[in-house]
C-alpha cells in the first residue's frame, strides 16, 4: 500500500529505515562534493593550510634516525662496569693523532771533497759554463747515483721474485743501451718468411707486372680511354704503312 510521509500518515518500519538511508547518502555525497580540510589532501606545505593549525592536530612523524637509548639504572649499572673493566685491563680505544707529514723536500746535503782537483780554474769555469749553456751533460749527484743503484737493485728484486713466483722462464729486465738501427723498410725488418719459400711468392702484383700505363678492361674504359686507344691504334697502322712504303720504294731503287 502507498503510505504519502509529508501528509502525516504513519510509516512503516522499511520506511523509516529507507529514509534514514537516503538521508545519509545524501550528506555522504554533500561531504564528497563539498573542499576536504587540509589534514585529508596528503602533503601539505605551510602555505596551504591555515596558520598554527598543525598545533591542533596529533599527527604522526617517520624519522630516520635511531632513537635514543632509555636511560634506567640498569643502564648506567652496565656502563660503569664496562669502564672499570677497561681500565683494569688498560684497554683505551684514545685516538692515536696521526705524524706530520714534512712539508719540504729533505735538503740534499753534498760532500765536501778535501782532495786537490787536478784541473786547473779555467777549465772548472769552461765546464761550469757548458753544463749551464747545455753544451754538455749535467754531471750526476749524489742523489742520482742513489736513485740509480736503487734501480738497479730493484731490478734484480724483480727477476728474482719472478722466478720463483712463475713457473715459465722470464725474460731478464731490459737494460737501456744505444744501438744503431740499418735504414731498413719495416716490413723487411717484421718480415719472417721460411727459407724454402721463394721470393718470387712474396712479390705483390705491381712487382709482378712490368707493362707500362693503367691495365683496365673493356668495361672499364671510358670515352676518352677509347678515343686514346683508336687514335694509337690509327698512329701505329700510318706508321706501318709508311714504313712498308719506303721498304718497297728501296727494293724497286735496288732493282
Amino acid at each position: 500500500m502507498d503510505i504519502d510521509a509529508k501528509n502525516g500518515e504513519a510509516l512503516s518500519t522499511y520506511e523509516k529505515e529507507l529514509l534514514k538511508l537516503r538521508s545519509k547518502i545524501q550528506e555522504m555525497e554533500k561531504a564528497n562534493l563539498e573542499p576536504k580540510t587540509w589534514t585529508m589532501q596528503g602533503e601539505v606545505t605551510a602555505a596551504k593550510r591555515p596558520k598554527n593549525s598543525a598545533l591542533e592536530v596529533d599527527l604522526d612523524f617517520e624519522h630516520n634516525v635511531r632513537p635514543p637509548p632509555v636511560i634506567t639504572e640498569e643502564v648506567t649499572a652496565s656502563i660503569e662496569d664496562l669502564i672499570k673493566k677497561r681500565i683494569i685491563e688498560g684497554f683505551f680505544d684514545d685516538v692515536q693523532r696521526a705524524p706530520d707529514l714534512p712539508s719540504r723536500a729533505p735538503k740534499e746535503f753534498k760532500e765536501m771533497d778535501e782532495t786537490k782537483s787536478k784541473k786547473g780554474l779555467a777549465e772548472i769555469y769552461e765546464e761550469e759554463y757548458a753544463q749551464k749553456a747545455g753544451l754538455a751533460p749535467a754531471p750526476l749527484s749524489s742523489s742520482d747515483k742513489t736513485k740509480e743503484e736503487a734501480s738497479f737493485l730493484f731490478k734484480r728484486l724483480c727477476l728474482k721474485l719472478d722466478a720463483l713466483a712463475h713457473f715459465h722462464f722470464a725474460p731478464k729486465p731490459v737494460i737501456e743501451e744505444m744501438s744503431i738501427k740499418a735504414n731498413v723498410p719495416a716490413l723487411a725488418m717484421e718480415e719472417i718468411a721460411p727459407v724454402a719459400i721463394s721470393d718470387a711468392a712474396m712479390l705483390a702484383p705491381e712487382e709482378v707486372f712490368q707493362g707500362k700505363g693503367d691495365v683496365k678492361e673493356e668495361a672499364e674504359l671510358t670515352q676518352s680511354d677509347r678515343r686514346r686507344r683508336r687514335a694509337n691504334k690509327k698512329r701505329r697502322f700510318k706508321d706501318r704503312s709508311k714504313l712498308s712504303i719506303s721498304k718497297d720504294a728501296s727494293a724497286k731503287q735496288q732493282l
